[in-house]
């Protein structure tokens, strides 16, 4: 038999047995295992190897993963293979380097092989958790998955409520994640979280106990608010699955949300759905190609902090329902200490996060995460130097920071690296917020990160816009003229709503 591989040696090592997906007999065996090349140790990995017809090879074996184009390995197995050409993609989470290879099996072929896997970066170590908030992933292979994607916090859809009735997940999903297995370690896996699917919108409930029953008492006819409502009473954690989501103004205006998904799974491992049933409409000459879903996302999410809004932006790749794999779309927290549920929930409600689909941002400024609120005395003008630590498998070619949701300035990746890793500073004189931005090459999606805003409040209080509150407005004129099979919530609420985006108006001294 013979191998090649672009990235990284080959070393001889025994490793466990896998069964052959096909029903013939294997013509000969490759005995494969990932290893660390820092540690030397065997670590778990993802791998798409398509079959010699350009199929996903298919292991049918417990404790694989199998999902889509691609399978998991604890760090060692036996493929049983039919003779031929193959090529293999090996990745270990965003934090490594992804190993591409190729080998050849003849009759009786009986090799034993071992891939390093090259790490550039751990965020962990430098405080930063990842979490995916949209899983529908099996228990039994959460274990593997999260370690191999590197996330420390996936709530799976134990329940899902779609406005009539509720429903329970596979049994699969609603098994609790046995702790003891060594992948597990320091994870929050298994069944935590409830979805609610009305016709305004999905609201994701993220409950810190295990949900062997639904959390609340829905009956039809129920409004999204009083979903809401119901919920913090409850203690859950209450996430809008989209911005997009028709009553989403309703939600804001509550002041009740712990958060909003930018990206979704809409934006899936090796495409974006250009579907939102659910959603707003964009405007498509604005917002153009599939794409445009993602930025119309984004900036309502601008105008929601330009309301004057702390909101902190969050992510979910929707693995199990599609084929992505878990933490495809993530969510970074980052953390004082060691992980815990209710630690990463504290750092999402003060806004220290970072979302993306690519990029590794970990950005500070005076020391402080994303979420800190700078003070601006009367009369005084400052200037905010951002560190930002970045690595990406995916070629980046601008950073861009953003002030009060536009670029302010865009540095190209080379003139951050001359800087030794520090962005231009970016200057306040009133109230307002900034953020920064990183987006891949990538063509065929959007990938990016951004992180949570900062905040700059002098004493007249947050920015708040002029455009951003009438932008709320003219969509909840649209919303009460909907039909009521079409909306989750009453006319009241809706003048409810209207009427603290007006008061906002009163307020507002920007554009």
């Amino acid at each position: 038999m013979m191998f090649y591989a672009t990235i990284g040696r080959m070393v001889l090592i025994a490793a466990i047995m896998l069964a052959p997906a096909a029903v013939w007999a294997a013509d000969g065996e490759l005995r494969l295992q990932a290893i660390d090349s820092k540690t030397g140790q065997p670590i778990p990995v993802r791998v798409e190897l398509p079959n010699s017809r350009g199929r996903p090879m298919r292991l049918k074996k417990v404790g694989t993963a199998e999902l889509g184009d691609h399978f998991y390995l604890s760090g060692t197995a036996t493929l049983g293979l039919r003779r031929g050409d193959y090529v293999f993609k090996m990745d270990a989470g965003p934090e490594y380097r992804t190993q591409n290879g190729s080998f050849t099996i003849d009759r009786y072929a009986d090799d034993d092989k071992s891939v390093e896997m090259r790490r550039f970066a751990d965020l962990a170590a430098e405080g930063w958790f990842a979490g995916d908030l949209d899983s529908q992933r099996s228990s039994r292979d959460l274990p593997i998955v999260a370690a191999t994607e590197g996330i420390s916090y996936a709530p799976s859809t134990a329940w899902t409520f779609d406005g009539k009735k509720w429903t329970k997940s596979h049994f699969l999903v609603l098994e609790s994640v046995d702790d003891q297995v060594p992948l597990a370690a320091g994870r929050t896996l298994g069944p935590y979280t409830t979805r609610v699917e009305l016709a305004g919108g999905t609201l994701l409930l993220v409950s810190d106990e295990l949900l062997e029953e639904p959390p609340l008492e829905l009956a039809a006819g129920v409004t999204s608010l009083e979903v809401i409502h119901q919920a913090r009473e409850a203690g859950l954690h209450v996430v809008a699955a989209t911005p997009t989501a028709w009553e989403y103004p309703l939600w804001v205006a509550s002041g009740e949300l712990d958060g909003v998904c930018l990206l979704t799974s809409q934006s899936e491992w090796k495409r974006i759905v250009d579907k939102d049933p659910q959603g707003r409409p964009r405007d498509k000459s604005f917002y153009p190609g599939k794409s445009g879903l993602v930025l119309w996302g984004e900036d309502i999410y601008f105008h929601t902090i330009n309301c004057g809004v702390e909101l902190s932006p969050l992510a979910g790749s929707g693995s199990g329902a599609n084929e992505s794999p878990l933490g495809i779309n993530c969510t970074y927290a980052h953390l004082p200490n060691a992980f815990t549920p209710a630690a990463w929930w504290d750092a999402v409600d003060h806004g220290a996060v970072v979302v993306t689909n690519g990029p590794l941002l970990r950005p500070s400024v005076s020391g402080e995460p994303p979420g800190t609120k700078f003070r601006l005395d009367d009369g005084q003008t400052l200037d905010f130097q951002i560190a930002l630590n970045m690595a990406s498998r995916q070629r980046v070619e601008y950073l861009e920071i953003l002030k009060n949701g536009q670029v302010d300035v865009e540095v190209r990746l080379s003139d951050w690296v001359s800087k030794g890793g520090k962005l231009p500073p970016v200057s306040f004189d009133s109230s307002g917020w900034f953020a920064v931005r990183a987006k891949t090459n990538t063509v065929d999606k959007r990938e990016f990160a951004l992180t949570a805003p900062y905040y700059v409040e002098s004493t007249a209080g947050p920015r708040i816009s002029r455009k951003s509150v009438e932008f709320f407005l003219s969509w909840l004129d649209e919303l009460e003229s909907r039909s009521d099979d079409s909306r989750s919530c009453t006319t009241d609420e809706v003048a409810t709503a209207r009427e603290l985006f007006r008061g906002l108006s009163a307020k507002s001294k920007a554009e």
